[in-house]
């Protein structure tokens, strides 16, 4: 499909639609946050939702009632906190 006809398709979406799609192609997305002492951050996306008149895209990374209780992440925290030391 090129950009123009992609582009308008875009400009005719709401919102709502857009989490909709959002939705389907979830499982296909992943969200790069950044770098941490050589710890590369990223998480998959789980699905959008609104908030407001916003969309909000909600990543597994979000599931945790604190970020530290991911390994991997736990592990970069440290890392940082070992460095100040």
């Amino acid at each position: 499909m090129d950009q123009d006809k992609l582009m308008a398709i875009a400009n005719d979406l709401t919102n709502e639609d857009i989490c909709e799609l959002i939705n389907m192609v979830a499982p296909r997305l992943d969200v790069y946050f950044g770098i941490l002492n050589n710890h590369c951050f990223a998480s998959e996306v789980t699905f959008a939702c609104m908030n407001g008149c916003s969309v909000q895209i909600n990543c597994k990374s979000a599931d945790l009632d604190d970020l530290a209780e991911d390994e991997f992440l736990r592990s970069a925290i440290e890392s940082k906190q070992e460095a100040a030391h």
